[in-house]
C-alpha cells in the first residue's frame, strides 16, 4: 500500500519506484514535436567534488564534534516559468513548461522552491535521463502558507523540470526554483544508491534488522533520515504526545537546522534500511517533504518540528514514548543513520551519566555514553534518539568523538532538561508533548494505525544468510543467474511465504544485484500465486520498467491494488523484452541443504523446488514483502487459528522470558521440542497448559534465536522465536 494513502481530505499517491516521496503519482505527459535535445538547459558553475568533500570531512575534526553530515553545495538560482525554460504542447493539448538543469559532476541534484502556489489542475514532475527516476506529480496539495517546497535528490548531474497545466488555463508565476543543491559526496548515484566511503557507516555498525535489534523493532520504525534544506544529513525520531492525537512531531538536534525555517525545506525519509542483517542498500522512497518548527533551543541542542503530512500506513510509523523524569537505567540504545547510510543500532549496556558537552551549551545538560558495547555514532547520526531499557526516549545525539576504532564519549541532550528548562513555548518540549499540562512523566510509544491500515514488512532472510549473485551453470559453463536472466529456459523466479490471517499485500522490494539493461522496453512482471508445495493459481500480476530500478539495492514495486492471498502463497517475477546483451538478477542467499528453502522456479511449463532439483543446497530470494491488515502483537485471532493441525503460533515474539505456543489441534508437551540455532535441544519450563495453548519459559538460556517444533502425530511444524531478556 505504498502506492496510495489517505491524508487529510484527499487521496495522495506514491510512485511505484524508488525516490517517490509522497505525491499524486502518474507520469509526465508526452510532448509534441520537440526533442529532448531542444529543451533549454541551465548549466550551473563548475564545482570540485573532491575539494568540497575534503572540506566537509574536515569540519568533523575536533575534540568534541557535532555529528551532522554536509553532503551538498547550495547553488542559488532564480528560475521560473516567466524567465526560463520553454512552453510547448502535450499530445492531449495541455500546456507544458520544460527546463533542464545541469551541474556537471554532481552525483545527484535536489531542488528548493519558493512561492510554490500551484493551481488545482496543475502537475509538476522532476526526472533524470530516460526518466529512470521520476518525482511527482506534485500538485496544489503541496501549497503551503510559507510557499516553500523541497524535493528528494535525483541521481545524476542533469534533471528536467516539467510543469503541466490545462490547455485553457492562463500561464502564471506559480513557483520559483531558488536553489539547486549539488551532491558532491555521492549519497545517491546513477549506477548505485548506496553511499561510498567516507559516506558509509563504519564496519563496527550493526544493521537495525539484525536479530540483535528485534527488541527495538518498534523504535526502528520511528527513525528517519533527514535531508536538511537539501544540504545536510541528520537523524530524527517520530514522537508521541500525551494527547495521543497522532500529531507527527519529529525530534532531532537543534544544530541540524541552521535556521528556524529550515524545517520547511527538509525532507524526512522513513524505512531506509536493509531488510535483514547485512549492509544491503534500502529503498529511500518513503519520504515526506516539509515540516513546521515548534521548538528549538541551541543551548540544549534539541529541535521539535511537526511534519506537513501524517506518515501513511505504508510507512509503518511508530511514535516513540519518552521519560522526562531524569532517572537513568542500565542499557541505552540509539538508532540512527551514520553518514546518511542505512539505519543502524548502537548499544551501551551501562547507565549513561550526566555531563557537560562544551562551553557553548548549558552545563550538565547532556547524557554521556562512556563506551559503546555495540556500534557507534558517526557523522549523520546527529539528532538520533537515545532510549532507555524500557524503549523510552531520554535524549537526542549532539556529538562526541566515538569511532569504530575508539567507541568512546558520545553526548546526547537530556530530554528531561529540554522538557521545561526554559519557559518559552518555542524553547521547551512540555507545551507540545503535554499540551493539557497533565504532568505526565512517562508516556509509552504507540502505533496509531490498526486493522487494514496496520502494515508491516516481511522477509524469509535471517541473520545467518549472506546475499550474493548465484551463477547458473550448464555443461560447466556460466549460463546466467538463478535469480534472473539465463540461457537455460528458466522464466519465473518465486519466493514462498506462509502468513496466517487475512493480510493484504501492497507491494514487494527486490534486492537487485545485477542491472545492465539498455533496452528501454525491458520489463519485469511481478506475479502472485496461491499454492501449497508449488505455485498453482495466478491471482495477480503487474508490469514495471526495468530501467527505473537501481542496482545493488532494494527496489520497492508498489501494487496498484491490495492483493489478498491464501495462507501459503508465492510472489516473484518474470522478465520480458530483454535484448541478448541485457542482464538482470536479484540477490539470493545460498543455504546449506538442511536449511529451509523458499526459492521456486519455472522452466518450460513446470514448477520446481530448488532444493529438490539441487539437493546440495537450499536458497532464498532477497525479497521484502509489505503487507497490511496484520496483528499488532502477534497474537492469534479467530480468523488465524482454525482446526488445522499444521498451524501453530508463538507470541509474543521476541519474548523476554516466557511465550505462548497456540496450535490448530490439541497439544501435548511431549510433542514439543525447543532447539537453539545450532540445532541443540534446550531445557524449558511448561505451564498454563490448555487444550490448544501452552506457556513455554526460556529463562536460564542464552539470549538468541530458538526454534519450537511441534509434532501433531503425523507432521512436524516449526516456528522461530527470539529470546531477548530485559
Amino acid at each position: 500500500m505504498r502506492l496510495f494513502l489517505m491524508i487529510l481530505a484527499g487521496v495522495l499517491f506514491l510512485n511505484k519506484f524508488s525516490n517517490a516521496q509522497i505525491s499524486e503519482g502518474g507520469k509526465p505527459l508526452e510532448i509534441l514535436e520537440l526533442k529532448s535535445t531542444e529543451f533549454p538547459l541551465v548549466d550551473l558553475p563548475k564545482i570540485d567534488n573532491q575539494v568540497l568533500l575534503k572540506q566537509s570531512v574536515a569540519e568533523l575534526d575536533g575534540a568534541l564534534r557535532l555529528k551532522p553530515f554536509r553532503f551538498a553545495e547550495a547553488i542559488n538560482v532564480n528560475l521560473s516559468t516567466s524567465n526560463s525554460g520553454i512552453w510547448t504542447t502535450a499530445i492531449d493539448g495541455s500546456q507544458v513548461w520544460i527546463l533542464k538543469i545541469r551541474s556537471e559532476g554532481a552525483f545527484s541534484l535536489n531542488l528548493i522552491f519558493d512561492e510554490f502556489k500551484l493551481p488545482e489542475d496543475a502537475r509538476l514532475f522532476i526526472y533524470n535521463k530516460n526518466q529512470k527516476t521520476v518525482l511527482g506529480a506534485f500538485t496544489s496539495m503541496y501549497n503551503k502558507e510559507s510557499g516553500k517546497f523541497a524535493t528528494l535528490p535525483v541521481a545524476g548531474d542533469e534533471i528536467t523540470v516539467q510543469y503541466e497545466i490545462p490547455g485553457n488555463e492562463q500561464q502564471g508565476h506559480d513557483f520559483e526554483i531558488i536553489r539547486v543543491n549539488h551532491d558532491f559526496a555521492g549519497i545517491l548515484k546513477d549506477n548505485e544508491r548506496r553511499p561510498f566511503y567516507p559516506t558509509i557507516a563504519g564496519s563496527c555498525n550493526v544493521d537495525v534488522n539484525c536479530d540483535l535489534g528485534e527488541k527495538w523493532a518498534d523504535l526502528r520504525d520511528a527513525v528517519c533520515r533527514m535531508y536538511v534544506d537539501g544540504r545536510e544529513l541528520c537523524s530524527g525520531t517520530l514522537i508521541n504526545n500525551v494527547a495521543q492525537d497522532q500529531k507527527p512531531y519529529i525530534i532531532s538536534a537543534a544544530h541540524c537546522y541552521d535556521n528556524w525555517d529550515d524545517a520547511l525545506t527538509t525532507v524526512y525519509s522513513f524505512n531506509y534500511e536493509s531488510p535483514y542483517c547485512a549492509p544491503l542498500d534500502g529503498d529511500p522512497s518513503n519520504a515526506i517533504s516539509g515540516a513546521v518548527m515548534k521548538a528549538h533551543f541551541d543551548s540544549l541542542d534539541f529541535a521539535l518540528a511537526e511534519l506537513d503530512f501524517v506518515p501513511p500506513p505504508q510507512f509503518r510509523p511508530y511514535y516513540v514514548g519518552w521519560n522526562n523524569s531524569g532517572l537513568m537505567s542500565d542499557t541505552s540504545v540509539t538508532i540512527h543513520h551514520p553518514w546518511g547510510d542505512i539505519k543502524k543500532i548502537s548499544i551501551d549496556y551501562e547507565k549513561p551519566t550526566f555531563s557537560d558537552f562544551n562551553s557553548h551549551y548549558v552545563k550538565n545538560a547532556f547524557l554521556k555514553i562512556a563506551y559503546w558495547d555495540i556500534g557507534v555514532t558517526e557523522s549523520g547520526s546527529s539528532g538520533g534518539g537515545l532510549f532507555n531499557n524500557e524503549k523510552l526516549l531520554i535524549g537526542t545525539l549532539t556529538g562526541g568523538v566515538a569511532t569504530c576504532s575508539n567507541p568512546v564519549r558520545d553526548y546526547f541532550e537530556r530530554f528531561d532538561m529540554a522538557w521545561d528548562y526554559r519557559s518559552e513555548t518555542t524553547k521547551q518540549l512540555k507545551c507540545w508533548l503535554d499540551p493539557e499540562n497533565t504532568g505526565t512523566s512517562v508516556l509509552r510509544g504507540r502505533r496509531f494505525y490498526e486493522n487494514e491500515d496496520l502494515c508491516g514488512a516481511f522477509t524469509n532472510l535471517v541473520d545467518t544468510d549472506s546475499h550474493q549473485l548465484v551463477s547458473l551453470t550448464s555443461n560447466d559453463t556460466i549460463a546466467g543467474y538463478w535469480g534472473g536472466s539465463n540461457s537455460v529456459g528458466i522464466t519465473e523466479f518465486m519466493e514462498k511465504f506462509s502468513m496466517d490471517g487475512s493480510e493484504l499485500l501492497q507491494g514487494i522490494s527486490l534486492g537487485v544485484g545485477k542491472l545492465d539493461v539498455d533496452n528501454l522496453a525491458s520489463e519485469i512482471t511481478v506475479k502472485v500465486y496461491n499454492g501449497g508445495s508449488l505455485p498453482q493459481t495466478l491471482i495477480y500480476s503487474e508490469n514495471y520498467k526495468l530501467n527505473q530500478m537501481a542496482e545493488n539495492a532494494m527496489n520497492y514495486l508498489g501494487f496498484s491494488q491490495s492483493v489478498q492471498p491464501g495462507e501459503s502463497f508465492f510472489i516473484g517475477f518474470e522478465l520480458s523484452n530483454l535484448s541478448s546483451k541485457d542482464s538482470f538478477a536479484v540477490y539470493q542467499a545460498l543455504r546449506a541443504s538442511d536449511q529451509e528453502n523458499t526459492f521456486f522456479y519455472k522452466k518450460g511449463n513446470l514448477w520446481y523446488n530448488y532444493k529438490i532439483a539441487n539437493p546440495a543446497n537450499s536458497m532464498v530470494n532477497v525479497f521484502e514483502l509489505v503487507a497490511c491488515n496484520i496483528s499488532d502483537d502477534g497474537t492469534a485471532t479467530d480468523s488465524q487459528l482454525v482446526d488445522n493441525p499444521l498451524e501453530i503460533m508463538v507470541y509474543p515474539n521476541p519474548a523476554n522470558s516466557a511465550f505462548f505456543l497456540e496450535a490448530g489441534t490439541e497439544i501435548s508437551i511431549e510433542n514439543i521440542s525447543v532447539f537453539d540455532i545450532l540445532g541443540r535441544a534446550v531445557k524449558v519450563n511448561f505451564s498454563n497448559l490448555l487444550a490448544r495453548k501452552v506457556q513455554i519459559d526460556l529463562s536460564g538460556n542464552v539470549p538468541g534465536v530458538y526454534f519450537v517444533r511441534f509434532n501433531n502425530g503425523k507432521n512436524f511444524v516449526t516456528q522461530k522465536v527470539s529470546y531477548v531478556p530485559w
